[in-house]
């Protein structure tokens, strides 16, 4: 377990070194906590951003991601349907089951932990001095 002392909470560190190794983005987050409510749901890509409230392209790269990493599988259907799954893989539905177990609280802590492992996104700042250049 690791104390944040600026938050006074506890989170899993297990979950938190899971999440920081895969790279995990906060549209990733909070699809990983959505498919913890329903682990063994199969959901078309259409019915994910209505549930989450946000828009079919913000989801898309993210759930990508997620199934190139072997999180979540993607099945079609005879009828051109792709819905997504998670992944069969034990070590997988253990962490999306203690992300679950985890109350609203100790989330947003696991979050902005996240946040603080991952960094600040970056900014243009950051960027090569040649890709500067070159949008001159």
């Amino acid at each position: 377990m690791v104390t944040d002392y600026k938050i006074s909470r506890i989170a899993n560190n297990e979950l938190l070194l899971f999440l920081k190794n895969m790279g995990c983005s906060d549209i990733q987050f909070r699809l990983l906590c959505f498919w913890g409510r329903h682990p063994r749901s199969r959901l078309s890509l259409y019915t994910v951003a209505r549930a989450l409230d946000t828009a079919r392209i913000n989801l898309r790269c993210a759930i990508r991601d997620l199934v190139e990493k072997d999180i979540l599988i993607e099945q079609h259907d005879g009828n051109g349907l792709t819905t997504y799954a998670l992944s069969g893989s034990q070590r997988i539905q253990k962490y999306i089951d203690e992300l679950d177990k985890l109350d609203w609280s100790e989330v947003i802590i696991l979050r902005k932990q996240l946040k603080k492992e991952n960094g600040p996104p970056p900014t243009t700042d950051d960027e090569p001095v040649l890709f500067n250049y070159l949008k001159k």
